[in-house]
């Protein structure tokens, strides 16, 4: 009985690491068209300026918008690649038993933290929706739902961090 528990619990472990290995996939794809959006729209913006002699007047607001989705999708792709910035001189004195627990306690804590951004985020998007952007004619609740969205895939990823730990020969716990 244990062993097919064991088995599917198995399956269901691969199946939420390809569903999250896809969406970081997925979300560096969108980070990297939204860079490129932003750099032929200041490209177009310093032409437009300097050669043509009339400047756009959305692209900078534009580019602002593009700049916070990706930021705010980036950070689910950094979290997932351990590239945040971590001060770890405390946990590097500690035992591995210490370090694997604490690094649980921290997920959770990360996990309740970023239900909160979720739900906050929710709110402002609904709110916002009414509001309409300056020179872009874009209600702000397209600005703002890239929080929400982040706060998921942050939580999937500290959820698979926590299920599915990466450790093994060489890999260390990641906090």
């Amino acid at each position: 009985m244990t062993s097919a528990r064991e088995a599917r619990l198995s399956r269901a472990a691969v199946t939420f690491q390809r569903l999250t290995a896809a969406l970081d996939r997925y979300v560096c794809w969108s980070c990297i068209a939204l860079f490129a959006a932003i750099f032929v729209i200041m490209v177009m913006q310093v032409t437009c300026r300097y050669v043509l002699g009339s400047p756009l007047v959305w692209s900078e607001e534009l580019a602002r918008y593009l700049y916070i989705w990706a930021c705010y999708l980036g950070a689910p792709v950094a979290m997932r690649r351990g590239s945040h910035i971590a001060i770890t001189l405390l946990v590097d004195q500690l035992p591995p038993r210490a370090v694997r627990i604490l690094g649980v306690c921290l997920h959770i804590v990360a996990f309740l933290f970023l239900t909160e951004l979720a739900i906050q985020g929710a709110i402002l998007t609904v709110r916002a929706h009414t509001l309409i952007a300056i020179t872009v004619p874009v209600p702000w609740s397209l600005i703002y739902v890239a929080v929400p969205i982040s706060a998921v895939l942050m939580m999937l990823q500290t959820a698979e961090a926590v299920w599915i730990p990466r450790t093994g020969p060489g890999k260390e716990v990641q906090l």
